[in-house]
């Protein structure tokens, strides 16, 4: 019998495929997550006995390893607090294990929200932990937080969710993503960076205007922002070869007017930029901005340069990377390593700042439709593999075995 079976009921799969169906037909732009979330609080509170605490734009469920203990002064907590501050009396349990999936959904061509990046799969999952959590008739040694998150695909949601990590002394947090290109159900690990630091960049000159046939009594900004574009990619190079991945994307520029008796006064250079972990992104950006502010000093023009859904690396931990490889191994689950860190950007870097912890993906498929296409749908295909190693990494790991 396939190892899997012993952790995850097949009725579990065939519950959250029909979670998963019903959330792909409400997809709803981040922050807006109101449909969604109230379905996934309905699902969990219908078929789990798990605390559910909403939290306004988001929501989290736990399943205690215990309701209460008493303490040897007869005083009542949690096992999380005890384990957090009488550790000397409660060396048996260990602090809470935390998981994330997002709720949100992608805006596409038209405007509209889709589900064509996967989260109604990522929330799907979760829930499929929540009913394992909730069948599991052993008891856990630590308590487990779902954490049902907004706003992902704005890099905000987990900057909002984070302070659940040490008001409840959560002691690490996995998260996971579909991966389009990867052999299907191939779980994808990597040591330090999973995936880049982003942000979008508006770089803003402004100078003064004149009359087309005089361009030299005004100020055009449009020299400057080419020259700034053409400095960057030079700069982008010289980082690549000597520090770490970095990235430039041009976006857009937006110059001057329709207007043809007048020279342009007022441009716009739009980038994203991204690259492998906090500190080479960090210097990074710095210098771009050098670069920015030495050509408007030097052309006398006016700047602002303003950051647009920033993203930071998302940084795995060793030990917890570890983790994921034993319960693969452990549950028969082929991975792989992945030789550098995925460009795109995911916001589960947040709290990976504030504990320990392993973000990893699962593979779609090597013909799959690529993320944020509209051909694009979670494969239900990799729905119990994802559970299985969830919930496999709520136990004890030791020597490879789950």
């Amino acid at each position: 019998m396939d190892k899997r079976e012993q952790y995850i009921d097949k009725q579990i799969i065939e519950q959250i495929m029909e979670l998963r169906k019903q959330l792909h037909r409400i997809p709803e732009h981040s922050m807006q997550e109101v449909k969604t979330k109230q379905l996934l609080m309905d699902f969990l509170k219908s078929h789990t006995a798990l605390e559910i605490v909403d939290c306004g734009a988001w929501f989290y469920a736990v399943k205690r390893a215990y309701d209460r203990v008493t303490t040897e002064n007869d005083k009542t907590f949690h096992v999380s607090e005890v384990a957090a501050e009488i550790p000397e009396q409660m060396t048996e349990y260990k602090p809470p294990i935390a998981f994330r999936a997002d709720m949100d959904a992608v805006c596409g061509k038209d405007g509209k929200p889709g589900h064509f990046c996967g989260h109604d799969g990522h929330s799907s999952v979760l829930c499929g932990l929540g009913l394992y959590l909730d069948s599991r008739k052993d008891p856990l040694t630590q308590d487990v937080y779902l954490i049902f998150q907004p706003a992902e695909e704005i890099g905000k949601g987990a900057e909002l969710c984070r302070s659940l990590i040490k008001e409840t002394h959560i002691g690490e947090i996995y998260g996971f993503h579909n991966i389009p290109g990867k052999s299907l159900g191939t779980v994808l690990v990597k040591d330090g960076t999973f995936a880049c630091a982003s942000t979008g960049l508006e770089i803003h000159m402004t100078g003064t205007p004149s009359h087309a046939a005089y361009p030299e009594a005004g100020r055009n900004p449009g020299y400057a922002l080419a020259g700034l574009l053409l400095q960057i990619e030079e700069l982008t190079e010289q980082f690549n070869e000597t520090k770490g991945f970095v990235r430039m994307t041009l976006i857009g520029m937006e110059l001057g007017s329709e207007n043809y008796g007048v020279a342009a006064s007022d441009g716009y250079l739009r980038l994203t930029v991204r690259g492998e972990g906090e500190q080479v992104f960090h210097d990074y950006l710095a210098e771009i901005r050098k670069l920015a502010e030495v050509m408007a000093q030097k052309e006398a023009l006016e700047l602002s340069i303003k950051e647009i859904e920033r993203f930071p690396s998302t940084d795995n931990h060793a030990e917890q990377v570890q983790k994921i490889r034993a319960c693969a191994a452990s549950q028969q689950i082929p991975y792989m390593e992945l030789p550098e860190p995925m460009r795109w950007s995911e916001d589960f870097g947040w709290y990976l700042q504030e504990t320990k912890g392993a973000f990893f993906g699962i593979g779609d498929g090597e013909d799959y439709a690529q993320l944020h296409t509209e051909h694009f749908e979670f494969p239900d295909a990799i729905l119990e593999t994802a559970v299985t190693m969830f919930a496999g990494l709520c136990v004890d790991i030791k020597e490879g075995e789950c």
